[in-house]
C-alpha cells in the first residue's frame, strides 16, 4: 500500500469517530447508528432499509480489513439505488486502496458531486487523485476539506504531502506544522515534517522531527528492543556503541560513515546489520565489529539507531561528514573482476541501475523503466553491466537495445558487487542502493533523480553535499525521464569523445 494510504488515514471508513455524523445521512451519531449495528448480530439488519443495511454491513467489514466483504456489500447497495453518496464514495475508497485508481476516482467524484459538503469525500478524493499523479487537483481537493472542516488534522498532513510532491516545500511545511497544531501527537506529520525539513537543509529541527520515525508502526515499532542506554550525543570517549542499521540497504550504506566520526571522538563503534552488508561494512571506516541482524549481540555500552546518529552528533547541511571512500571492496574479488572487465577495455564500463525495490514506498516515482534507457544502451563505445538483482531484470527480455547489457554473477551479493563497482569507470543509477554504494566507494556516479527526490539529495543542484563524486540529473517535471536521460546522454556523449 503507498505511503499516502497509510498516511492519509483515510483507510477511510476508519476515520470515522463515534461521535461524528453517521455517513448513511440518518442525522444521528455515528455511535447511535451504524456504529451500533455493526457491532450486532445479523437479526438486526432486517429491520434497517436496504440499501443503508448494506452500506452499514460494509462499513463494518471496511472498518475491520475486510475489503472483500465490504465491495460486495457496497457494490449490492448501489445495485438498489445506484446514486447513493456514501456506497459510492467507500467503494471508490475500496478501489483506491487497491490501486484501481481509473475505477475510484469517477466514483469519489461523484459523491463529492452529491454530497459536496462533506470534508472526508473531499479528502478522500485527494488521496486517490494524489495517488494518480494528479498533484494540483489533489492539492484543491484537500483545501476544500480544510474549508469544510478547519483543523482537519489529517487533510492538513496529506495537503503537506502533496505539496512536497510538487517541490513546495515552505508550504509543505506549513501544512504539516498546522496538522500538529490541531494534533500535536500525529506521528506521521511530525515524520513528514522532519522530512520536508531535511529536504529543505533545515536540520536542526528537522533531525529532532525525524525520530518521530520510531513511533510509526510500519517504521519504528517493528523494530528490535536493546537494552541499556540509547547514546544521547554526550561525549562517546571510551565507550563502545552500537549503531543499529534500520530501513534499507541505501540507507545503512549512507549513514554508516558516522561510525568514523564517533571513533575520532574515541568511541569504539559496532555495527549490527541485514545479512548482505555484514562483510562489506567490515570494512567501513571507523568500524570495531559487524554483526548481522539476527546475530547474538555484542557487548556494548549504548545504542543507538544508526538515523539517529546525525542528529545526535548535531551535523548541519555544512558539516556532512563527506570522506570517500569509507568502504573497501574485498580484494579476493579484484582479480576475478577484472577478468571480466578486460573483455572490454577498448570501451567505456559503466555500471547501470534502473530500478529499486517494488516495496518501496515511493518505488513508482524514482524507478526508471529500462526502456526509457534506450537512447543510452544504443551508443556505440560503452560496454554496459547490469547492477540489478531481481527487482527490474524482467524488462530485459522484452528490449532489444538490452541485448548486450551483461549481467555479471558478481551483481548478486554486496560483497562482489562492491568489487564490480569499484572497477568501473561510471555507475549510473536511479535513487537505491546502487547509488550509495558507488557514493560510498568514490566511484565517478551519475545519480537520475524523481521531480521531488527524497530528503537527502535537496531541492536543486548538480552536486550532492553526500557524496562528492556524484552528478545528479533531476527531472524538470514529475515523471519526465525523458528529458532526463537526454541530458545523460549529452553528458556521456562528451565524456567518450574525450576518451577517444
Amino acid at each position: 500500500m503507498s505511503e499516502q494510504k497509510k498516511n492519509g488515514v483515510a483507510a477511510a471508513v476508519a476515520a470515522i469517530g463515534r461521535n461524528d455524523p453517521c455517513p448513511c445521512g440518518s442525522g444521528k451519531r455515528y455511535k447511535h447508528c451504524h456504529g451500533v449495528m455493526g457491532a450486532t448480530a445479523a437479526t438486526a439488519w432486517p429491520a434497517m432499509p436496504g440499501p443503508d443495511a448494506l452500506v452499514a454491513r460494509a462499513m463494518a467489514a471496511h472498518q475491520r480489513g475486510d475489503l472483500d466483504a465490504a465491495e460486495v456489500d457496497y457494490r449490492a447497495a448501489l445495485a438498489a439505488a445506484p446514486l447513493h453518496p456514501h456506497a459510492l464514495h467507500y467503494l471508490g475508497v475500496v478501489l483506491y486502496q487497491r490501486d484501481r485508481l481509473a475505477d475510484a476516482l469517477p466514483l469519489l467524484e461523484r459523491a463529492v458531486a452529491s454530497i459536496p459538503g462533506e470534508p472526508e469525500f473531499h479528502n478522500n478524493l485527494g488521496l486517490a487523485l494524489a495517488a494518480a499523479d494528479r498533484t494540483d487537483e489533489a492539492i484543491a481537493a484537500y483545501r476544500r476539506a480544510l474549508g469544510l472542516k478547519p483543523g482537519h488534522a489529517v487533510a492538513s498532513n496529506n495537503l503537506g504531502l502533496a505539496l512536497q510532491a510538487a517541490n513546495r516545500l515552505p508550504a509543505a511545511i506549513d501544512a504539516f506544522r498546522d496538522a500538529l497544531r490541531h494534533a500535536p501527537d500525529f506521528a506521521q506529520a511530525h515524520w513528514n515534517l522532519g522530512l520536508a525539513l531535511l529536504a529543505h537543509g533545515e536540520f536542526a529541527e528537522g533531525w529532532q522531527e525525524y525520530e518521530w520515525r520510531l513511533a510509526i508502526p510500519e517504521l519504528g515499532k517493528a523494530r528490535a528492543t536493546y537494552t541499556g542506554p540509547r547514546w544521547d550525543g554526550s561525549a562517546p570517549e571510551g565507550k563502545t556503541i552500537l549503531l543499529t542499521s534500520e530501513q534499507g540497504l541505501g540507507d545503512t550504506l549512507q549513514f554508516v560513515r558516522f561510525a568514523r566520526t564517533l571513533a575520532a571522538r574515541g568511541a569504539r563503534v559496532l555495527v549490527q546489520v541485514p545479512p548482505p552488508l555484514v562483510n562489506l561494512l567490515a570494512t567501513a571506516a571507523g568500524v570495531a565489529g559487524v554483526c548481522a541482524a539476527d546475530d547474538p549481540l555484542p557487548g556494548y555500552d549504548a545504542h543507538l539507531p544508526l538515523l539517529s546518529v546525525a542528529g545526535a552528533l548535531g551535523v548541519t547541511a555544512g558539516t556532512i561528514p563527506a570522506a570517500v571512500p569509507y568502504l573497501i571492496p574485498d580484494p579476493r574479488f579484484e582479480a576475478g573482476i577484472a577478468a571480466e572487465l578486460a573483455r572490454h577495455d577498448r570501451a567505456l564500463r559503466i555500471g547501470l541501475a534502473w530500478a529499486g525495490s517494488r516495496v518501496h514506498l515511493n518505488d513508482r516515482r524514482r524507478s526508471c523503466p529500462l526502456a526509457a534507457f534506450t537512447p543510452l544502451l544504443e551508443m556505440p563505445g560503452v560496454a554496459w553491466f547490469s547492477l540489478q538483482k531481481d527487482d527490474g531484470e524482467d524488462q530485459i527480455a522484452g528490449l532489444p537495445a538490452a541485448r548486450g547489457l551483461i549481467q555479471l554473477d558478481a551483481r548478486r551479493d554486496f560483497d562482489r558487487k562492491a568489487a564490480l563497482v569499484a572497477a568501473l569507470d561510471l555507475v549510473i543509477s536511479v535513487d537505491t542502493s546502487n547509488a550509495h554504494l558507488a557514493g560510498a566507494l568514490a566511484r565517478p556516479l551519475w545519480l537520475l533523480l524523481p521531480f521531488a527526490p527524497d530528503w537527502r539529495w535537496q531541492q536543486g543542484g548538480a552536486q550532492s553535499a553526500w557524496y562528492p563524486t556524484a552528478q545528479l540529473f533531476r527531472q524538470p517535471r514529475a515523471g519526465d525521464w525523458s528529458a532526463v536521460i537526454a541530458e545523460v546522454q549529452r553528458s556521456l556523449a562528451g565524456w567518450i569523445a574525450n576518451a577517444q
